[in-house]
């Protein structure tokens, strides 16, 4: 029988700004590794997009920061108690856009109903690789940011694929899916049916994004075990409106 995998480090937390432990009891350590102080725990990738946002923006928290289908833990919760002005959006296709829904506004990122320059900064975590328009996604995005504002994201960038995206499934014009690749479901924190993956993105996904919007682009690749940002696909693309 093999035997468990158990990896326990003492670091500091950028989401706690403390002294803190992490511990994973498995080996992906992308959804394993997680803070044992953080409010309902805070895995990798949460871990190193906060250590870019104190990084780029220090003065978050005096910020207007537009946040798309947060997890309510780990940076997603730091932010909705520590930001003034943090708007959290969730999607909820069969109601009405622009409106309150569970709590939440509803928003489809590929046609938001913010005003042009609402935010100083929008963030999604694993987010972009659900929708079927990424393109339209990130003019949007766009359109919403002030001039000079900033588009925070996580996402898995497949190491071994050059071409920056891939279809997996195709939606229809009468709004059907295709699927064009093995069906692969993410966790979804407002639907027990999970998230579709959409698409798949590679190594040069910096320069379709400077493509699709004249966003300046930077992509930041993690290992770091003080700051618990271990594990496959910790990348944290930051796009800043010129």
């Amino acid at each position: 029988m093999a035997e468990d995998f158990l990896l326990r480090i003492e670091g500091f937390c950028p989401i706690c700004e403390a002294p803190a432990t992490f511990v994973s009891t498995e080996r992906w350590l992308r959804d394993g590794l997680s803070c044992q102080s953080c409010t309902n725990g805070s895995v990798p990738r949460e871990r190193a997009l906060a250590h870019v946002l104190s990084r780029v923006r220090p003065d978050w928290r005096n910020l207007a920061i537009h946040e798309s289908s947060p997890a309510g833990r780990g940076i997603s919760y730091k932010l909705s108690q520590e930001c003034s002005q943090y708007t959290p959006t969730h999607y909820f296709p069969e109601k009405r856009f622009g409106k309150t829904v569970n709590g939440f506004r509803n928003e489809s990122l590929e046609k938001q109903t913010f005003r042009d320059g609402s935010f100083d900064i929008v963030i999604t975590l694993d987010v972009f690789e659900h929708v079927f328009n990424p393109g339209q996604m990130i003019r949007e995005i766009y359109r919403t940011l002030k001039p000079g504002g900033l588009y925070l994201s996580t996402f898995p960038v497949r190491k071994h694929q050059v071409t920056s995206h891939r279809p997996r499934i195709r939606k229809e014009s009468d709004g059907s899916l295709t699927y064009l690749d093995t069906v692969e479901v993410h966790e979804n924190p407002v639907s027990g049916d999970g998230s579709l993956v959409t698409f798949d993105y590679g190594y040069d996904i910096h320069n379709m994004l400077a493509y699709w919007a004249p966003f300046d682009v930077e992509v930041s690749r993690f290992n770091m075990r003080n700051l618990g940002i271990l594990g496959e696909y910790t990348e944290v693309i930051a796009c800043q409106r010129s």
